[in-house]
């Protein structure tokens, strides 16, 4: 309110300050009202842009940072999801490849190349270095570690086995019921977020619709009905 009141006495200001400014130069007689009428406005326009861009200003920064902010949070929900959903198909093909009797080093390229992205890709870069000399443990700990803690929990299980020896049957097992609970229990919450979800075209559209074709003809009839 009180910007609003300081850019009107500066619009007033500003018109008074033309108004007399063209007087002092003008030999002829002062301006009609039409031409004082338009100062005015001129003046007002001037009060009124003073007020309104700088807000403007500021807000439009804001809105880009806050667009680009959810197009990253939406990636980055997205990128989960694809990992979560990839996980457990991941562990199922390697306990199928370790009980057919493939080592991991056999297993580890075939697997990959059937598992969707972004984990399948991953993969296929950590054989990749593994098979220009680094060691196949480092390499999966890397290419696993940044998709997040399940994709991490897995790479210490095949890394545990690389290293150290331990059996990977049992921990494949293990990690993969883990895996398989966890993209379930997401599945039933991304099933109770639909109703949310549909709130808004059924407020939007179908509310709508259904008001202009039942209350309104109702309300049309009614009208038409009343006595003149």
């Amino acid at each position: 309110m009180r910007a609003l009141v300081l850019g009107g006495l500066v619009g007033l200001v500003v018109a008074h300050a033309t108004s007399r400014a063209g007087t002092r130069r003008r030999p002829w007689p002062a301006p009609t009202l039409n031409t004082t009428h338009r100062r005015v406005a001129v003046g007002v326009t001037l009060a009124v842009l003073t007020v309104v861009l700088p807000p403007a200003g500021l807000l439009a920064p804001l809105a880009w940072w806050t667009r680009r902010r959810i197009r990253v949070k939406r990636g980055e929900r997205t990128h989960a999801r694809r990992v979560r959903g990839a996980l457990p198909d991941l562990v199922d093909l390697l306990v199928l490849a370790t009980s057919a009797g493939l080592s991991l080093p056999v297993a580890h390229p075939l697997v990959a190349a059937q598992t969707p992205a972004p984990v399948g890709p991953a993969l296929a870069v950590a054989h990749e270095a593994a098979t220009l000399g680094r060691p196949r443990a480092d390499a999966l700990l890397d290419a696993l570690a940044p998709l997040g803690e399940r994709a991490h929990a897995l790479a210490h299980v095949l890394v545990d086995h690389l290293r150290y020896g331990v059996p990977l049957l049992p921990g494949l097992e293990r990690t993969g019921l883990e895996l398989r609970l966890d993209r379930r229990r997401q599945a039933e919450l991304d099933a109770r977020r639909v109703p949310v979800r549909l709130l808004g075209p059924l407020v939007a559209c179908v509310l709508p619709a259904f008001a202009l074709l039942t209350v309104v003809p109702l309300l049309a009839a009614s009208l038409e009905a009343l006595p003149t």
